[in-house]
């Protein structure tokens, strides 16, 4: 439970981290998956496919790595590593990550989805064993997960912060 509990806290970091790496303000678009006018087997912006967002959970080595795609934007937590990047077209899908620390185990890798979108694999460069993630959904959680912030947090804002800052 106790290793369920870690898996299920660093698929809502990826997912947290993704979110803040900022937005393109295209998130607003109109769903045109039952439009047959509107179909298109043309890749979305920057070469990404739509049907592969989301967070995805594989085995890696003794733990699990966890990667998280959002349009061109990728984040993966893979063996203490903590890398983000592009999920682009570059004659093929790619993945091009950069690691906080410095790692290049993961840092670039040809993605194949399956055809229903369930499942990626990810030929790393520099890896001989390639990595098959599975897409995590929120029925995948495990139960009795935390629901509300520790106690014991700050809860007054600072008064003395300047609010005169230049704006341009």
């Amino acid at each position: 439970m106790k290793k369920a509990v870690s898996i299920a806290g660093t698929v809502a970091a990826a997912a947290l981290l993704l979110t803040a790496c900022g937005s393109d303000g295209g998130d607003d678009k109109k769903d045109t998956s039952k439009d047959p006018s509107s179909a298109s087997s043309a890749p979305a912006e920057g070469g990404a496919d739509t049907k592969v967002s989301g967070t995805y959970v594989a085995k890696a080595g003794d733990g699990a790595a966890i990667l998280s795609i959002s349009g061109k934007k990728a984040v993966l937590m893979a063996d203490k590593h903590v890398c983000n990047g592009e999920y682009a077209d570059m004659g093929g899908k790619m993945l091009m990550l950069k690691c906080a620390d410095g790692n290049t185990d993961r840092s670039a890798g040809k993605v194949t989805a399956s055809a229903d979108g369930k499942t990626l694999t990810v030929d790393w460069d520099a890896l001989a064993k390639n990595d098959t993630f599975i897409k995590a959904t929120p029925g995948d959680l495990p139960s009795g997960m935390p629901t509300s912030l520790p106690s014991g947090l700050p809860s007054g804002v600072p008064t003395d912060v300047p609010t005169d800052l230049p704006t341009g």
